[in-house]
């Protein structure tokens, strides 16, 4: 075959964008989706590995929450503990006041809201980036070395592992 044959086959050939991608389209869905998730656990790790390094003050733990676990593609949610918390810095004579979030999966929502309890009006540890006193983070490990949870069941030993709180 030459050229001129070749464009002749491929012009009587009906293209249609979604008869040959459309089988692909979840793939791409699912594989952004986890690639996306793979890159935030990357981020939360890497910035906690740093933050252990940035010196610390007293914050304190101000609002509480407990988001209900959602359903993603047919599969279940676990429910999301979160909390405010508010640290200030000294910078020269002045004193600054700031806010950071912190959030953690729990195997049930009663559980949640059993350590938010324990951690309400509390205070606790908040790294401080040494540069940007705005930016902080509240470390899972300084959390549970002041503020453990017992353990009860077999499904909480699953969610005490540290590799999974890492913020």
């Amino acid at each position: 075959m030459n050229t001129p044959e070749i464009f002749e086959v491929l012009k009587r050939v009906k293209w249609s964008s979604f008869h040959s991608w459309w089988q692909f389209h979840n793939l791409f869905a699912v594989f952004g989706g986890s690639l996306a998730e793979a890159s935030r656990r990357w981020i939360k790790r890497r910035n906690a590995r740093l933050a252990q390094n940035w010196p610390s003050v007293d914050g304190r733990v101000q609002k509480t929450n407990v988001a209900k676990g959602t359903r993603f593609y047919g599969s279940a949610r676990n429910p999301t503990a979160s909390f405010t918390y508010s640290y200030s810095v000294q910078e020269g004579s002045e004193t600054n006041y700031y806010t950071g979030d912190f959030s953690r999966t729990f195997p049930g929502e009663d559980r949640a809201w059993e350590w938010l309890w324990t951690l309400k009006d509390k205070k606790i540890r908040v790294h401080v980036h040494p540069d940007k006193p705005e930016v902080s983070a509240v470390l899972a490990g300084d959390l549970d070395a002041h503020f453990p949870l017992p353990v009860r069941t077999p499904e909480d030993l699953v969610f005490a592992r540290p590799e999974i709180y890492t913020q």
